[in-house]
């Protein structure tokens, strides 16, 4: 087991989760015609932030089949302890 390849398959995976965020809120904005600072607003606001997160987690599927096929399981493992994070957080948050 590769302590380094685990750690970053973590990262990747928070940042991919993050990027996801981004990504699905922008399109919403965009969609509702939301300004530029507007729509950076609701990137950083929590009050939905649950719900997107769920959205946003999704992209992780592509990068951990991609580590899967690239015979890179602990890179895998690490984007999958990112998603049980992730999860955690907001089921510790919603009570």
């Amino acid at each position: 087991m590769n302590k380094k390849a685990i750690i970053i398959g973590f990262v990747i995976g928070l940042a991919t989760t993050f990027v996801g965020v981004s990504l699905y809120t922008v399109f919403i904005g965009i969609k509702l015609d939301l300004t530029a600072n507007e729509i950076i607003n609701k990137i950083l606001s929590s009050s939905v932030l649950g719900k997107r997160a769920s959205i946003g987690v999704l992209l992780n599927l592509p990068v951990f089949y991609y580590f899967l096929n690239k015979k890179k399981e602990d890179f895998a493992k690490g984007v999958l302890m990112a998603i049980v994070l992730v999860a955690v957080i907001f089921i510790v948050n919603k009570f």
